[in-house]
């Protein structure tokens, strides 16, 4: 083989050695016999050079390296200079024949030296070791360092060297701009640098400054000043930042504000990470758990510091947007016709559908912030007589965009922007309409930024409230009048709060409204780590909880038995359970004082008779008014009395195993209707018997579930732990610590076992034992995980007893888990195909056990979801029966607790979706899904509780 001495001095190589071709961009020079793939795919993709050609040698195992002579060669000689680039196995030989080539060909040679890596769009970059970039080589002159990046953007110079900025941070160039990150989790950043080299695009006028990592520690301030005051004015005016991951900033401050007060200048800031191409790239949101979200429309903003420390921060510039539909005319600057009557305006925050006159509360809803994790609808609700007009339009402009996105908005009227809000997210309670706040002070005018009006209206801090309309999370309306102005707490994604009294009924999660196949996923969907979960022949033999405080007198504890319509032709169909809701979401203030809320499922108490349960109303009678609201009026004077108890002996080892038939036995509430062989609705639970997450948090069930399950909980929590560091997202959002989450996930494993069976069984019946705190704790774990928006689907073989029950029913409710598959399993028996269009179900993957007990694209539905029925059609002969139903939301649900009889349209998109899903299946083999030990977790029909076994008709 050839020296590099050998090469300089002519080579060793025959003519016909390297034959040359275009392709793409680039000139190829190669073996005669073949081109690599590498070779191929870099000429393709690499940007057209304007002032030199493009050369790229495929320096394969067949070519030796004493080839350089062929290739001078078969290179032309002319004026223009060429850009070398070397691939295969002795790629960095480029920089090393520059000069050499240079000399022989009399031509500049612009070679890389050190590492090449290619990034978004065709860019070039060359980085490795301090100095390296792109060298000029040319005839007689010694060699030059031109650039770091090609093409070269204005800015290259500004973003050499990675360097340090703190003990503990780091200012690391990407092909794209400038990373400032914590250095402490090596494998976190590395993840997250081969998504920014490849997705980031170098734009020639504009500097991209990403701050922070997803699943590191916050960034220091410090590190961005430092970075900052090393710029050359130029290249702090061509700077957009982008918040890529947690930042120390002060409580309530948004990023760029603090960022303009920081650095005592004018900013300008991304909303999210830009992707894509140079000249075409889109905007994309970064959510908690890292993963980019949806494509805002307001596409850069700008942010000028306060004249004073003590002023109020001024709303936010829109510098650049995107218009929300294609063909939409732009009427004023970033304001659009949609009706006749209505306007689209882009805000930060999203759109805002209103009347072409302006309102009055305009600056306060531009000040909405932009919540990452999903698009945001807001429509004017100032005028009474137009409110539904404009809820109309929005909702169909919300249906166009979702369709187009896969991704559902979150629908808010205008009046429950509240300013003041500590910002949130699409999390738990929906709100009713308030009155309109009073306006907001005008602002002084503030510095303008190039070629957009200098006045910055100031604003006070405005949060996105909780979602009336179009919601992915479940969440809880209120039926008692909210207080004007009055400030909107935002929890974390969960489950519907626990059932209290008051007058209110419970009404189901909001999910968004228009169906469309698709889903919203979490980061990382590839399987957990491996885990040994507990099985059915080895489980826990866990002592009972202690002794809770007592419970509320018997009259707020027992609600009226669910009413439900009798025929499709009663419309509208009642809504269900007139089930007490005074402490249910903290989103909402109410004057009605909460009843005292007992330790986790009131166990321990002492042993005490159950009641024999009362004869409940019919279904065609409205519920009776909570006993809640008369205590309220009347004053309840009864004293306290403890309520129905497990016996002590009884653990949650004996509750999870099978406690079907026992828990049949201990239900609580009024009887509801049941079929001839033992199927029946399902009771309404007493808050006691609830899984749905209490007011005062989940503090009690945790520590008992932690000191019931002993050893084994350490066993699932080292497993679980490993699958939480592997998928940083689990722990984003909310104010539970680590410790809590990891409860609260191995909670959720243990009932993704085959122990989930009987936490079902016990659910369904309403009873009162050690199922219920773990099922919250359960509840709380699956609300972490991803949603699934689209059909789900099991197959089953309903009794004549079913089919009774669901026949003429519109309305039913599961206050248990309803677990489903997002397509057909393979041996999975039944005559009857039973689909549920989902909005919030939850994917499982990432808890799911091993063995036989995991279950493939299984998704679950949190307790208290309400399933409207579209369709019920028996099998006949060779046709297969069918159950279609659709997850439906609070806001389809009147004052009156009715079903919105105008939401028609909704249920026949969902049918016409489920049909499609049933007819893409038919075409398609099934494969198994679900494990041996799983398989009688499926099946039931939502809203009814099977007989115990052996104990049918």
């Amino acid at each position: 083989m050839a020296s590099i001495r050998d090469l300089l001095r002519g080579g060793r190589s025959k003519p016909g050695d390297v034959v040359q071709h275009t392709v793409g961009n680039a000139l190829v020079l190669h073996h005669p016999d073949e081109i690599s793939g590498e070779a191929q795919s870099l000429a393709l993709s690499v940007v057209a050079d304007d002032e030199n050609d493009l050369v790229v040698l495929d320096l394969g195992s067949g070519i030796p390296i004493g080839s350089w002579e062929s290739m001078a060669g078969v290179l032309p000689r002319r004026r223009r200079g060429i850009r070398l680039v070397a691939c295969g196995e002795r790629n960095d030989t480029a920089a090393m024949a520059g000069q050499w080539l240079s000399e022989r060909l009399n031509r500049t040679v612009i070679a890389p030296d050190g590492d090449l890596i290619r990034g978004a769009a065709g860019a070039l970059f060359v980085h490795s070791k301090p100095g390296s970039g792109w060298v000029r080589f040319r005839p007689g002159k010694p060699p030059a360092w031109d650039s770091k990046r090609y093409p070269r953007p204005v800015w290259d110079t500004a973003a050499t060297e990675r360097r340090a900025s703190s003990s503990t941070g780091e200012i690391e160039p990407l092909p794209g701009g400038v990373w400032i990150h914590d250095v402490r989790a090596p494998e976190v950043v590395a993840e997250h640098r081969g998504r920014l080299v490849a997705d980031l695009p170098c734009q020639a006028e504009t500097m991209t400054v990403l701050l922070g990592c997803p699943g590191t520690e916050p960034l220091s301030l410090d590190d961005v000043v430092r970075f900052w005051r090393d710029l050359d004015p130029e290249n702090q005016l061509r700077t957009r930042f982008v918040q890529y991951g947690e930042i120390r900033m002060p409580e309530g401050e948004s990023f760029g504000q603090t960022l303009a007060d920081l650095l005592a200048t004018k900013v300008v800031c991304y909303p999210g990470v830009p992707i894509g191409a140079p000249g075409k790239f889109e905007i994309r949101t970064v959510r908690a758990d890292g993963v980019l979200g949806w494509p805002p429309f307001a596409l850069e903003l700008g942010y000028a510091p306060r004249p004073h420390p003590n002023s109020l921060a001024r709303r936010p510039l829109l510098l650049g947007h995107r218009g929300p539909l294609r063909w939409t005319e732009e009427i004023e600057p970033r304001v659009y016709w949609y009706a006749p009557d209505a306007v689209v305006e882009v805000i930060e925050a999203g759109l805002w559908v209103r009347p072409a006159e302006e309102p009055g509360n305009a600056e306060r809803v531009r000040a909405t912030p932009l919540d990452p994790e999903g698009i945001t609808m807001i429509f004017d609700d100032t005028t009474p007589k137009r409110t539904a007009r404009m809820r109309e339009l929005a909702e169909d402009l919300a249906a166009r965009i979702d369709r187009g996105m896969g991704q559902p908005s979150a629908l808010f009227p205008a009046s429950v922007l509240v300013p003041g809000q500590k910002p949130g997210g699409h999390a738990a309670a929906n709100l009713t309409l308030a009155p309109e706040p009073p306006s907001t002070p005008p602002a002084p005018a503030s510095p303008s930024f190039p070629g957009v009006p200098a006045e910055i209206p100031t604003v006070g801090v405005t949060a996105i409230p909780e979602p009336v309309d179009l919601s992915p999370v479940p969440s809880v309306a209120p039926a008692v009048p909210v207080p004007a102005y009055a400030p909107t707490t935002l929890a974390a994604p969960v489950a519907p709060h626990a059932p209290t009294a008051s007058a209110a009924p419970v009404v189901p999660p909001a999910p968004a409204e228009i169906p469309t196949e698709s889903s919203i996923d979490a980061p990382g969907h590839a399987g957990p780590a491996r885990a040994a979960g507990p099985t059915a022949a080895a489980g826990p033999a866990l002592p009972p909880p202690p002794p809770s405080a007592p419970a509320p007198p018997p009259e707020t504890a027992s609600p009226a038995v669910q009413p439900e319509p009798v025929s499709p032709e009663v419309a509208p169909e009642p809504v269900s359970p007139a089930v007490p809701l005074g402490t249910a979401s903290p989103a909402v203030s109410s004057p009605v004082p909460a009843p005292a809320v007992s330790s986790p499922g009131m166990l321990g108490s002492a042993p005490g008779v159950v009641p024999a349960p009362a004869a409940g109303p019919s279904a065609d009678v409205a519920p009776p008014p909570s006993p809640g609201a008369d205590s309220r009026s009347a004053g309840a004077s009864a004293p306290p009395a403890p309520p129905p108890a497990l016996p002590v002996e009884v653990s949650v080892a004996a509750v999870v195993e099978a406690p079907a038939e026992a828990a049949a036995v201990r239900s609580v509430g009024p009887a509801p209707e049941s079929g001839p062989s033992g199927h029946r609705i399902q009771p309404v639970v007493t808050p006691d018997a609830s899984a749905l997450l209490p007011a005062h948090g989940l503090a009690e069930e945790r520590a008992w579930l932690r000191r019931s399950l002993s050893r084994d909980f350490d066993s699932m929590a080292s497993s679980v732990s490993r699958i939480m560091s592997e998928h940083p997202g689990m722990k984003a959002g909310g104010d539970s610590t680590a410790d809590d989450i990891l409860v609260d996930s191995v909670a959720t494993r243990l009932f993704l076992t085959r122990r989930g069976a009987g936490i079902d069984a016990g659910l369904r019946s309403g009873a009162i034992g050690p199922h219920v705190p773990l099922a919250r704790c359960a509840v709380s774990g699956l609300s972490r995980l991803p949603s699934f928006r689209g059909s789900t689907v099991v197959r089953t073989s309903p009794g004549d007893d079913e089919w009774h029950l669901y026949r003429g029913r519109r309305l039913v409710t599961d206050w248990s888990f309803v677990t489903m598959l997002t397509a057909p399993c393979a041996g999975q028996d039944g005559d009857t195909d039973v689909l549920v269009w989902s909005m919030t179900a939850r994917r499982t993957a990432l808890l799911e056990p091993e063995g036989e007990e995991r279950v493939e694209d299984r998704v679950v539905f949190l307790p208290g979801t309400h399933f409207k029925i579209l369709e019920a059609a028996e099998p006949a002969g060779d046709r297969r029966g069918t159950i279609l139903l659709r997850e439906i939301g609070a806001n389809e649900i009147d004052d009156d607790g009715r079903v919105d009889q105008k939401r028609s349209s909704l249920d026949e998109l969902a049918v016409t979706s489920l049909r499609r899903s049933l007819d893409r299946w038919a075409g398609a083999d099934p494969r198994r899904r679900i494990g041996a030990a799983s398989a009688g977790r499926f099946g039931a029909l939502p809203g009814l509780v099977r007989p115990p076994v052996g104990k049918k008709g």
